[in-house]
């Protein structure tokens, strides 16, 4: 077999050929790609845009031991935002998070980059945003795979927190893509940042109402006929 054929049977196999996860994003966006991960990084906010990947069954079968890893993102100088976090009162939330990415070592340490991490409200990062995590592994199961994008809604007046100013998101979102039976499926959540005992359920909605919030193009790569149906409606979830 020739190399290059190799290189293009390897990149079909991998789900890179598609990558039906990615955003519409342009040259001026800061684009960096991870094994476990996708993000579109936001310098003035200290955190991603999106973060996006392919979640599938068998990747949230295999376990690797969850560690504390936090540290800067070596494909981003100037990460470090640990002294930021500090006694800050807010937990370093990942986006894509860590059980997600626990199939190899490599992509969970991945998981523990800064640039990953969002200032959440502890009830909110280990209550319903952690509920609506586990939700998307089963999913994942019962679907085989599914995209995924996530990321922070920004407002044009946030607090921050620490020397850098990291910005504290009013809300985060999720945005959900399968295939069941042949036809493509899609729904969206926003939560907002808060201690409040919620449901995720009661925060769904379409993802055409999701990029009117966040000014993201998501799930372009679609046949301009699947995505406007997909995006219209909460589907079969």
């Amino acid at each position: 077999m020739g190399t290059i054929t190799f290189l293009i049977l390897l990149v079909i196999s991998n789900g890179l050929f598609a990558q039906l996860e990615l955003p519409i994003y342009d040259s001026n966006d800061t684009i960096i790609m991870h094994r476990g991960y996708k993000l579109s990084y936001n310098s003035k906010y200290k955190q991603a845009n999106w973060v996006a990947y392919l979640l599938t069954k068998t990747e949230t079968v295999k376990r690797f031991q969850r560690g504390e890893f936090f540290a800067p993102d070596p494909l981003l100088p100037g990460t470090d935002f640990k002294v930021d976090y500090l006694k800050s009162g807010y937990d370093r939330g990942h986006l894509a998070p860590a059980a997600d990415m626990g199939y190899s070592m490599e992509t969970m340490v991945q998981s523990f980059f800064y640039s990953n991490m969002s200032p959440q409200l502890p009830r909110f990062n280990r209550g319903v945003w952690k509920k609506l995590e586990m939700q998307v592994r089963n999913w994942a199961v019962e679907y085989d795979s599914l995209y995924v994008v996530t990321g922070p809604i920004f407002d044009s007046v946030m607090p921050t927190i620490g020397p850098h100013r990291v910005a504290v998101p009013k809300a985060y979102y999720k945005v959900l893509l399968q295939k069941r039976n042949g036809n493509w499926e899609g729904i969206g959540f926003v939560l907002p940042n808060s201690n409040a005992k919620v449901d995720f359920k009661n925060y769904a909605t379409s993802i055409d109402k999701m990029e009117e919030l966040t000014g993201i193009d998501f799930f372009w790569r679609l046949e301009d006929k699947v995505e406007i149906e997909v995006e219209g409606s909460l589907g079969g979830f």
